[in-house]
């Protein structure tokens, strides 16, 4: 029979602890108790490490808000509290066995100077709250020993693959060595099991790296804390929980996801799917892929990858497109080499003229007969047209003429941008250029790269062949102008480099241009 002191004890866990923290079941009229203690690190705590095998490596640091808990499972005794202490096993991580035999003698000590009073809560209030200084880890936590104990292991592990097949030749040698090293490694076992209390359990393999572990449930805890709490977004400014934020890294800005996705739909939509930043102003961050397909639906995410990806491999010199319009995947082709080979259809080509591949033939159609060509069809009449198209097939010409006039269009109303070679229209505002795909400053009127901390410099240097230029060929709109502006001439519009002389920490310093790109 359960005695009433035990369920009192038993409701009054329930009622402090959370079901995460604190749970039991009976069993043969004993109660089995778990309870996890998460404990509160202060702000600023740090792990240190290193392989102490390797005098002259130094101390790694690595910041950190939670620990993984300490599990402490009890069986109370019938006799429990009036004569007997619950029996208990400490399990812990993070802890080396020393500690954690100083952790079960003090919760023995505890229990005497408590008997025979209800002892559970005594010892979670303990191991939460003054484990950090007991163990003298207030400030830091030092895991060189099993970083140390984790890299000798692994190395172990690796030389015993290496040698496996060496060792048949070695038994009969080393069979005495072996009798020794192993009534060794017994007798140093028994005099450790008599060192360390058994209560105490170190709950870790050491073929895992603790350190890259800590790592990952710290993330996993900060995660779970950050959805228990209420934030106010940065955009719409309204209070949301957790569950419905999300927050960029490092910056820890916050916003509700509702902002954010909205923000990701413009951003993946206009095709800017480089370098998305965080919205605060002037911030670097950059959201995760991860959180990206958490936010956007499938069929959202999917444009984002492809569009990444073709991004990424414009800007590379070595990739091509196979020109079969039911392929179009990326080819890599070799440095001055003319033909390449589409490893999806395999179909081989002429990088240049996007032909068969002709070997050393020169390429067959050149820019001016396509020109000449596309000149012909648009300008006949019915009938040549339908003999043109017998010949060259309608499809063929209709398409020749479209990539004609794009590529007229485009290269009179663009400049390709002088990093990735994207090209960039121009719809309004001045001649400080931003690339659209690669974020690169240049100049409008000359084409030059601008550097990035300072793009207005230019303008502002008298060396400069754009100097008191950025704001030339600008159309003013006469509905926006005062009266007295009327008479403004053209020249006017080339104003002096005394009103270029921005700061950059004011917010107009890094206007942005309205940019479009074409894919060429």
């Amino acid at each position: 029979m359960v005695s009433e002191q035990q369920k009192d004890e038993i409701i009054a866990l329930e009622s402090i602890y959370t079901n995460e923290e604190f749970s039991y079941n009976l069993n043969n009229d004993q109660y089995q108790c778990s309870l996890k203690i998460f404990i509160n690190l202060p702000e600023g705590y740090y792990l240190i490490y290193k392989d102490d095998s390797n005098p002259d490596e130094a101390d790694e640091k690595l910041s950190i808000g939670h620990l993984p808990p300490l599990k402490l499972y009890m069986t109370l005794p019938k006799d429990y509290p009036d004569k007997s202490a619950p029996e208990f096993t400490l399990y812990c991580s993070w802890m080396t066995p020393f500690n954690l035999t100083k952790l079960c003698k003090m919760l023995d000590k505890l229990w005497d100077e408590n008997k025979p009073q209800e002892i559970i809560f005594t010892w979670a209030a303990f191991l939460q709250n003054e484990i950090l200084d007991f163990c003298n880890i207030n400030d830091y936590l030092n895991l060189s020993k099993q970083y140390t104990f984790y890299k000798k292991n692994l190395n172990c592990i690796k030389s015993k693959e290496l040698n496996v097949n060496k060792k048949d030749q070695f038994n009969n040698k080393n069979y005495c060595k072996a009798s020794k090293s192993k009534n060794n490694r017994d007798r140093k076992k028994k005099s450790v099991s008599k060192r360390f209390d058994k209560r105490g359990v170190v709950d870790c393999s050491f073929e895992k790296n603790i350190i890259e572990m800590l790592v990952n449930y710290n993330e996993e805890r900060a995660c779970i804390e950050f959805k228990k709490n209420f934030y106010t977004c940065n955009i719409c400014f309204m209070d949301k929980s957790g569950e419905s934020c999300i927050q960029f890294k490092p910056c820890l800005h916050i916003f509700c996801k509702d902002c954010i996705t909205g923000y990701l739909k413009v951003r993946i939509n206009d095709g800017a799917v480089q370098n998305i930043n965080c919205p605060e102003e002037k911030c670097t961050s950059e959201i995760s892929p991860g959180q990206i397909k958490e936010l956007v639906s499938p069929e959202l995410f999917l444009k984002y990858d492809s569009t990444l990806l073709s991004a990424t491999l414009d800007t590379m010199l070595d990739i091509v497109y196979c020109p079969r319009r039911q392929c179009q995947y990326p080819v890599s082709k070799e440095p001055n080499e003319k033909m390449a080979r589409c490893p999806e259809c395999q179909y081989t080509f002429c990088i240049y003229c996007k032909m068969v591949y002709h070997g050393i033939e020169p390429c067959k159609v050149l820019c001016a007969q396509k020109e000449k060509l596309v000149s012909d069809y648009q300008n006949a009449t019915q009938k040549m047209k339908e003999q043109l198209e017998n010949r060259y097939g309608k499809k063929q010409l209709q398409t020749l003429v479209e990539n004609t006039m794009s590529e007229n269009w485009i290269n009179s109303n663009s400049r390709n941008c002088p990093h990735c070679n994207a090209a960039i229209e121009k719809s309004d505002g001045c001649n400080k250029m931003t690339c659209g795909r690669c974020n690169t400053f240049f100049c409008w009127t000359c084409g030059t790269r601008l550097n990035p901390s300072m793009p207005y410099f230019h303008y502002q240097d008298s060396k400069s062949k754009c100097f008191n230029k950025l704001y030339q060929g600008m159309i003013i709109d006469d509905d926006d102008d005062d009266d007295d502006d009327d008479d403004v001439d053209d020249d006017d519009l080339d104003f002096p480099a005394a009103y270029l002389d921005y700061d950059s920490d004011e917010d107009d310093y890094y206007d942005d241009d309205f940019v479009i790109d074409y894919d060429i």
